[in-house]
């Protein structure tokens, strides 16, 4: 499969239209529909209903989406692997969530490009779902994040214990049930949990499912939400945000997840240096 069709879909998809696919690919509207007309004589189906509003994806192009992605991913994947310098004997591919970077994973990283010197490390930050995706395709080694997917070929292992702390940017306020309250969504069991302590709490007006960059929210429009406490306790202990005395803490939990497809002695390695900086990343108390 060309990789510069595959390239065009997906810049076609982004855009919603082939005149700002050209201007993404620095090409010509022709050129652009060209391709996607090899794109679909190669497959043998339609991809995009053109209209004058844009385009939109036939059903086959929402099938031919996610394989798009994937091929463009093994692809880069590919390039990275083979312009590693002399002296590289290994690689690994691996990722976390933002807001487990800082605390954890910075750590992590660092000790393990001292502990595998002629290892290339390919690190990303990513959401839990795209994480699993690039698991599932081979192009992800470890994946550390709060709320796994369990699927067939995934080896899960509990890494660290969090809780999740009621805090605003405004001291003295933040209760759930008022207006200036964010829901933050942490996953399935904090949503039972949050519903069970607060069955009177009504859909707020604003829910997010942003990571790290929530806390620059809250600050700036004197909001207040659940945030992970290793993530939390910086901006508590600068005067940024308070914790809202008197609320619940909830358990959060991060894993580690990979399959098999790395080489067994650089996994292992991995896992260890993993586990060695969850146990040592900082807990700082703070009153609540």
């Amino acid at each position: 499969m060309d990789i510069v069709l595959i390239k065009t879909f997906l810049n076609v998809l982004a855009s919603e239209s082939f005149v700002g696919a050209a201007d993404r690919m620095f090409v010509t509207q022709s050129a652009i529909s060209v391709r996607i007309q090899k794109l679909e004589e190669t497959l043998g189906q339609r991809l995009f209903e053109r209209s004058k509003s844009g385009v939109a994806l036939t059903p086959d192009g929402a099938k031919f989406e996610p394989y798009a992605r994937s091929s463009l991913q093994l692809w880069d994947e590919a390039l990275y692997q083979i312009s590693l310098r002399d002296g590289i004997d290994g690689s690994l591919s691996l990722a976390c969530e933002d807001t487990l970077w800082p605390e954890l994973c910075s750590r992590w990283l660092g000790e393990l490009s001292e502990s595998l010197p002629t290892t290339a490390f390919n690190f990303q930050i990513g959401t839990p779902q795209s994480m699993s995706n690039m698991l599932l395709r081979g192009v992800l080694d470890i994946a550390v994040m709060y709320n796994p997917e369990i699927r067939q070929g995934f080896r899960v292992e509990h890494i660290m214990d969090d809780r999740l702390i009621l805090v605003s940017s405004e001291d003295g306020r933040g209760d759930v049930l008022s207006d200036d309250y964010v829901y933050t969504n942490w996953g399935p069991e904090f949503a039972m949990a949050h519903s069970r302590w607060f069955p009177e709490a009504k859909p707020p007006q604003l829910m997010m499912q942003v990571g790290a960059s929530v806390a620059k929210f809250l600050m700036e429009h004197k909001k207040s939400t659940f945030l992970p406490y290793r993530m939390a306790d910086d901006y508590v202990a600068r005067g940024q945000l308070h914790v809202v005395k008197d609320s619940p803490s909830f358990p959060i939990t991060a894993y580690a997840v990979w399959t098999e497809k790395a080489r067994a002695e650089l996994r292992e390695e991995a896992l260890s240096k993993l586990r060695h900086s969850a146990k040592n990343a900082p807990w700082i108390e703070i009153e609540h």
